[in-house]
């Protein structure tokens, strides 16, 4: 299989397709409602209803979204060379990681705020040793307003964003300052709209309440730390890569690499704090599919490809096998 997906054949993207498919199957036939573990809420979020009906349609509309963002995801990654020669691996392995949480295989604010988030970062390596390119810079502060809109404590990331345009190109204020007036115009529109709507209050009370609001209780229960096994051997041997991957065939690449590693660790403390919510996982799988691709590419050992790629199976194997049980406990 590594030998297929490491090709540019056009099959790999029904691989992916089916891969994802048999990972989600389970919150398409037997997991109708969500389970609440203290996710995020938005205003802008609203539509969303709790019958299982629209559970079902909200599972098909996260699948399509997180199959687009895969096959989206091998697409820059051929232009601007963030994994070289690794063709369709970042789209495997986001397709893999999506089958680590079943509850969050549903349209929710913390995946489409981690999309656009994603989306923001792909852009940022589009300025590549540009000491200035404006429009690329509206694009990025355009993409992480919307991520804002969505999932309003992914502000935190900020910082993040910043160092990443600092690793990837010459600092430039006027690409930051560019990058900060797209995203409070974004912000400031959706504001408006609300306002013109008549329910200001509504939005400062969604704000606040989803500021203040901490999940303890179910996120620092012993089973989540089972049913995350995937992203957390996905973290652990990208960190490791560290000691592995000691040579990049070019200076872009490296400056991609160190991006996604500052990226993962950032949003990795994220996660571990009490103001995420299980389903925040969102933002560890676009940087961990490329970190995992890298190391399948640029490792010279075989057996080091091989425990990467088939511990990551194991581990989701494990991990969805436990969900089952526990969600056909509860349902």
């Amino acid at each position: 299989m590594l030998k297929l997906l490491k090709s540019n054949n056009p099959v790999n993207y029904l691989l992916i397709f089916l891969i994802m498919s048999a990972l989600w199957a389970y919150k398409f036939i037997e997991m109708p409602t969500a389970v609440d573990t203290g996710g995020m809420h938005s205003y802008f979020f609203r539509f969303l209803y709790e019958g299982a009906l629209y559970q079902y349609i909200y599972t098909a509309l996260a699948f399509m979204l997180a199959f687009a963002f895969a096959c989206y995801a091998s697409k820059v990654n051929f232009r601007y060379q963030i994994v070289e020669s690794g063709y369709q691996l970042p789209s495997l392995f986001f397709a893999l990681l999506t089958g680590s949480i079943i509850n969050a295989q549903r349209c929710i604010p913390e995946m489409v705020g981690a999309l656009f988030l994603a989306l923001a970062v792909l852009r940022i390596f589009g300025m590549y040793n540009k000491h200035e390119d404006l429009p690329r810079s509206l694009d990025v502060g355009l993409m992480f307003g919307l991520s804002l809109i969505f999932a309003y404590k992914y502000i935190v990331l900020l910082p993040a964003i910043i160092v990443v345009v600092v690793i990837v190109k010459p600092l430039s204020w006027r690409d930051l300052f560019s990058m900060f007036v797209a995203m409070v115009f974004v912000v400031g529109v959706a504001f408006c709209l609300v306002w013109l709507y008549g329910d200001w209050d509504g939005l400062l009370s969604s704000i606040k309440s989803e500021a203040l609001k901490m999940v303890i209780g179910e996120k620092y229960n012993y089973l989540n730390y089972f049913f995350e096994l995937p992203v957390i051997f996905a973290a652990l041997v990208s960190v490791l890569s560290l000691f592995v991957l000691k040579v990049f065939r070019k200076t872009a690449e490296m400056k991609y690499y160190h991006s996604m590693l500052f990226l993962m660790a950032y949003a990795g403390l994220f996660m571990l704090s009490p103001f995420s919510s299980n389903e925040s996982v969102w933002l560890m799988y676009f940087p961990l599919c490329y970190l995992l691709s890298n190391i399948i590419v640029n490792s010279r050992r075989m057996f080091i490809q091989r425990i990467v790629f088939y511990g990551l199976i194991i581990c989701i194997v494990v991990s969805q096998i436990l969900q089952v049980m526990y969600f056909d406990m509860i349902f």
